[in-house]
């Protein structure tokens, strides 16, 4: 039997997951897979694989997320599992389906798609992506530094590495505590704000983006009405979150999802905030309760080139958190958004840990 490109069928899903998992050396069930492109907007999600021999070679997915460009709620598609057996490589066949892939998103009206990684050259001269190296930075905290360092001290060996990465972490925990102490004494008295773990309405943070994009009309954001929070964030069965919520009287003024994984850290997946008040409230809020849980350290990862999150991390680092760099590189491709000049402005694009697949953060 020749090559074949075609989209995925329920027979297929098994030997997709494990092919994945046989790759990159992970655990991944199909019902997870079905959670991913399936559990928000199961009509709209895109996957193609390559069959050889009756088995599977390639597979090439795109997530089905809603985004808000300016004003206006558009289809995208995230790209994932972008895979081809090694011995495979070396001709069109990952071009081929990758475009096989793209011809279906265009057919699901799709106005772009987009993703993260670091074969930036394959993306860019060969898949046509707009590639963005060196826009997304991470801040992180230390809470706990013995459960921080306790795994680095087990092992014998690299004994100067790991005592020189203890000494990092004693002084990022000092560098935290003196930063938090000075901005509390030096901060105004705060507003009252109102923390709970549940939206009071299910249209709360959508309205509070609406008040955002007061101030920034050209804001890409993630469209997060109930049904795409419930999938992420309330029924992942990924990732364990601790949500928090900030009123002020009737108006939510600010948010954050806290990924809590199973070594002892913490991702904002999505830190959002109307004002620094706010902001601070819940962040604060949100440390006591990860230091209840005994986390060792937390982290934030997004684009600083976007004027709201660089808020976040200027607020972060008053709080403590020091900003890294070296994460993966963001790509993009048009497809039928007609204004490609405000799409490729990557300032405006809010981009933070909610953007990943959903495994971690």
């Amino acid at each position: 039997m020749p090559v074949q490109l075609k989209e995925i069928e329920e027979a297929d899903i098994n030997e997709v997951v494990s092919f994945h998992n046989l790759t990159y050396g992970e655990k991944r069930t199909p019902k997870q897979w079905v959670w991913e492109y399936k559990g928000n907007h199961p009509d709209s999600f895109v996957f193609t694989v390559i069959k050889d021999n009756n088995g599977i070679v390639g597979m090439q997915g795109m997530i089905p997320i809603y985004l808000n460009i300016r004003r206006k709620k558009c289809l995208s598609g995230k790209s994932e599992n972008s895979l081809l057996n090694s011995k495979y490589r070396g001709g069109t066949l990952f071009k081929d389906l990758y475009d096989f892939a793209m011809s279906l998103c265009k057919s699901r009206e799709m106005c772009c798609v987009w993703g993260f990684t670091s074969a930036v050259k394959v993306w860019r001269e060969r898949l046509g992506f707009f590639v963005y190296e060196d826009i997304m930075s991470g801040s992180t905290l230390v809470l706990n530094w013995r459960r921080q360092i306790s795994p680095i001290l087990e092992s014998k060996q690299d004994i100067a590495r790991k005592i020189a990465k203890s000494v990092f972490f004693l002084l990022l925990r000092f560098y935290s505590s003196l930063s938090s102490s000075v901005y509390a004494f030096l901060k105004k008295k705060e507003k009252q704000f109102s923390a709970e773990q549940k939206l009071r309405s299910p249209g709360d943070v959508v309205a509070l983006y609406e008040r955002l994009r007061t101030d920034y009309a050209d804001l890409v954001h993630i469209e997060q009405d109930k049904k795409y929070i419930d999938w992420r964030v309330f029924n992942n069965p990924n990732v364990e979150y601790a949500t928090l919520f900030a009123y002020e009287h009737d108006l939510l003024r600010a948010y954050c999802y806290a990924a809590l994984t199973s070594n002892g850290e913490a991702f904002l997946s999505d830190f959002t905030f109307e004002s620094h008040e706010a902001g601070d409230f819940v962040l604060k809020t949100i440390l006591a309760t990860l230091r209840e849980r005994k986390i060792a350290s937390v982290h934030f990862v997004g684009n600083f080139k976007n004027p709201i999150i660089a808020r976040v991390f200027e607020l972060l680092g008053r709080h403590g958190f020091v900003m890294r760099k070296g994460f993966s590189p963001f790509v993009l491709k048009n497809i039928s958004y007609e204004h490609e000049e405000h799409l490729r402005d990557i300032r405006n694009w809010y981009i933070n840990g909610l953007w990943t697949e959903g495994y971690k953060m």
